[in-house]
């Protein structure tokens, strides 16, 4: 039966007003859904409860979706629901409302416990995503404020399930690192499901524990989120938040300016004032004897100005001259001059040197010539070019005389370019 109820109703929607909620340790939503006419049993399990975006209560009146079940051991019908909605108002701003409230009455929204922004702020933390439009704005709005100010930026998502435990990690981690004055938490508009994250507990919590002030500034001017209650000071955009960060600074220029425009008027009016006192005092009648004065003293002293220029100029001829005369003596006998002399005595030496040795040489190669004639002309090599040769034993020994070989005996004989083997055939002595 069970499962012809789910084949047969496996998609209904229901209206009706929540009666006997009751919340398991498992995370489980029991009640019951009635109107003036009937009732019937509902639950709602654990991982759709999750993902509802406001509290159920009882009396509420809500619309659901889901599917018909049996429940076997009672024998009772109930609806399975997998999405609840608030009727009247919706889901996410019935959130809103609901979290607002009980984050209000802990007092987090008091007005005691907000910071005072500083004044000039050295370091200005912000947290928003690094590729939207918003992180852009508020940089170059604090350019244009004049704001002397480093900027750290804790890059984060602005939207999705994952961003609203970013953001508080991020201002947590801000808060804790002990450099910024101030933080910024933001983003550009959207719908109220885009600004969400900006509505989670986890944000607001966060931005409440920060040790240091908070400016929210998320969307438009009409959108409000929790995070803007919480924070120690609401911008109604990005561009805003940066304004009122940078705002003691542009004032402090803006002051600087006046302050010094005043300065160079007073300046200007005061170096006026003592023109005109001087120029009176020039005017005046006792200035005449002065200025005479000074003039005949003027003269004199350009004539004695003139005459020692002259004595000078003399004396400086004088002096150059003399040290022209001991420069060039002082050269003359400068080791440098004297190696100078040396060296060019030294290469005609070696010049003369190199004639003679070269003459030498002719002449030794001449007599060597003629030695090597009178070698040549007495060398048996010689002989052997006459067409003369010499014949040897194989120990060598020069054969002289017939008498010193036999018929069969192997003997070489030597012409001029080489040697021959030949065997003694007959040996007979002339004469």
């Amino acid at each position: 039966m069970a499962g012809l109820l789910a084949d047969r109703f496996p998609d209904i929607w229901i209206s009706g007003e929540i009666s006997g909620l009751r919340v398991y340790p498992s995370g489980h939503l029991y009640f019951v859904l009635k109107d003036e006419q009937s009732q019937i049993d509902a639950v709602c399990f654990r991982s759709s409860a999750q993902r509802l975006r406001f509290e159920l209560e009882d009396g509420l009146a809500v619309l659901g979706h889901g599917r018909l079940d049996l429940y076997t051991p009672r024998g009772k019908y109930q609806v399975v629901l997998d999405l609840i909605e608030p009727r009247g108002i919706g889901a996410l701003q019935q959130a809103f409302e609901a979290l607002k409230k009980r984050l209000s009455s802990e007092g987090l929204f008091d007005a005691e416990r907000k910071r005072p922004l500083p004044l000039l702020p050295r370091t200005v933390g912000i947290v928003t995503s690094p590729a939207g439009a918003a992180l852009h704005d508020m940089i170059e709005t604090l350019r244009l404020n004049r704001a002397r100010i480093n900027v750290l930026v804790c890059p984060v998502q602005v939207q999705g399930e994952a961003a609203a435990e970013q953001i508080a990690a991020a201002v947590r981690m801000l808060s804790e690192h002990g450099e910024c004055d101030v933080l910024i938490v933001g983003r550009g508009g959207g719908t109220i499901e885009d600004l969400w994250c900006f509505n989670e507990e986890a944000v607001a919590r966060a931005i409440a524990a920060s040790s240091i002030p908070v400016v929210s500034g998320v969307g438009h001017e009409v959108d409000f989120t929790i995070a803007d209650f919480v924070a120690d000071a609401r911008a109604a955009t990005p561009t805003a938040a940066a304004q009122l960060v940078a705002r003691g600074w542009l004032e402090l220029d803006q002051r600087l300016g006046t302050s010094a425009d005043a300065l160079v008027r007073a300046l200007e009016q005061l170096v006026l004032d003592r023109e005109q006192r001087l120029e009176a005092a020039v005017r005046h009648r006792a200035f005449e004897v002065v200025r005479g004065a000074l003039t005949a003293t003027g003269r004199a002293f350009e004539a004695r100005l003139a005459a020692a220029e002259r004595e000078l100029k003399e004396h400086l001829r004088r002096v150059t001259a003399r040290v022209a005369g001991s420069v060039e003596r002082i050269a003359r006998q400068h080791p440098a001059a004297r190696l100078e002399r040396q060296r060019t005595r030294l290469l005609r030496l070696l010049s003369r040197a190199e004639d003679s040795t070269r003459c030498r040489l002719g002449s030794i190669a001449g007599e060597v010539g003629v030695m090597a004639a009178k070698l040549d002309a007495l060398s048996p090599l010689a002989s052997l070019e006459r067409g003369y040769s010499i014949c040897r034993k194989p120990d060598g020994t020069v054969v002289r005389s017939t008498a010193q070989v036999v018929r069969g005996e192997r003997v070489g004989v030597r012409v001029t370019d080489g040697s021959i083997g030949c065997e003694v055939v007959q040996a007979e002595a002339e004469g």
